[in-house]
């Protein structure tokens, strides 16, 4: 028997503030360890903090986490078009006002003087590209995210569409067998269906951690604790744990600096136990209602931290502390773009 949403609270502030904790750790990765790694792009570079913000991308997956919980909880009881309809409102309006606000900067001011060719292009637009963007469907056509966070909107909208398929075919009933056949698909081998449309159908590299939070959500009342369940979700850490490992040794040689496999190991493992602790209610924070300001805050502050803040870097160095213009940045980003909370109550961040 599937929990009964209508007995759910209507929002866990401690999802709030692990949204909250995801977005800050995305915002301190960008600006500080892309600014060693990738000096072009970041004049500012803050090398005491990369040591730890090195592993601030991980909040993406934590991201992912949130949404198979959120989107699974919104998904019960919707028509297509409900959903269709809940997921447009609650996305596209603060995207809309992101894109056009970064557009409208980088064609103001661009990278500035001092930038390389390759982040001119990088922290520049054209017109086309804005249109594009504008439809949050840019990435299905080949064509530049206006902002470099964009790219997980792609993969969100794919998940999307994933549960749209199971309401239209009224597959919901079944979501574990479908959670299995998908767990399954991910354990395949590396080379499996690889470079395919059936492989970014179901993005294989981040699918462990959506199917966790779908999980997470299922046995979050006594009666959906089964064996089975708890299995699944197993499976899910196992091949979490091989995708970030994976991750990590990549990222070190891309960016030719150590991301230690056990440590992102380890982060990873504290946010399946830390939301396994929230959805069997053994952390609660439900007297803790400001912090659906912190939930509220994180979806503008993702859309919105990235090459906004680059552009200013590259125009205001050397005018003032770097630290002051760190702060600056994080301080805008966060402080005047509070929406209503009640509109973002199913809201993805």
């Amino acid at each position: 028997m599937e929990p009964t949403p209508n007995k759910l609270p209507i929002r866990f502030y401690e999802i709030d503030l692990l949204r909250f904790v995801a977005a800050i750790s995305v915002v301190f990765y960008h600006y500080t360890f892309i600014g060693v790694t990738r000096q072009n792009y970041n004049p500012l570079v803050f090398p005491e903090f990369v040591p730890i913000t090195k592993y601030g991308y991980l909040g993406v997956e934590l991201f992912f986490i949130i949404s198979g919980y959120v989107v699974l909880l919104s998904a019960q009881g919707k028509t297509v078009r409900q959903f269709f309809v809940s997921r447009v409102t609650r996305l596209y309006p603060a995207y809309w006002v992101a894109c056009t606000l970064t557009f409208l900067v980088k064609i103001i001011w661009g990278a500035g003087t001092n930038a390389s060719p390759p982040m001119v292009d990088d922290l520049g637009a054209r017109p086309m590209q804005y249109v594009y963007n504008m439809t949050m469907m840019q990435t299905f056509l080949g064509i530049r995210n206006m902002d470099g966070p964009y790219w997980s909107l792609a993969v969100e909208i794919t998940f999307y569409f994933l549960i749209s398929l199971l309401i239209g075919y009224y597959l919901l009933r079944y979501v574990e067998w479908f959670l299995l056949l998908w767990l399954g698909y991910v354990a395949l081998p590396k080379l499996a269906y690889s470079g395919t449309l059936f492989a970014e159908l179901f993005f294989r590299g981040y699918a462990p951690y959506f199917i966790a939070g779908m999980l997470f959500y299922l046995i979050q009342q006594p009666q959906g604790r089964t064996r089975y369940r708890y299995a699944l979700l197993a499976v899910a850490y196992l091949l979490a744990m091989k995708a970030c490992m994976g991750q990590a040794k990549l990222l070190s040689t891309s960016y030719h600096t150590y991301t230690n496999p056990m440590l992102t190991a380890t982060i990873v493992t504290v946010f399946f136990l830390v939301f396994g602790l929230i959805a069997t209610r053994k952390i609660n924070f439900g007297s803790y209602s400001w912090l659906k300001w912190a939930g509220a805050l994180t979806y503008p502050l993702y859309l919105l931290h990235s090459d906004m803040a680059f552009i200013a870097f590259h125009h205001l160095q050397g005018t003032c502390n770097k630290y002051v213009l760190l702060g600056g940045a994080c301080g805008s980003d966060v402080g005047p773009r509070i929406p209503n909370p009640s509109i973002c109550r199913e809201a993805l961040w």
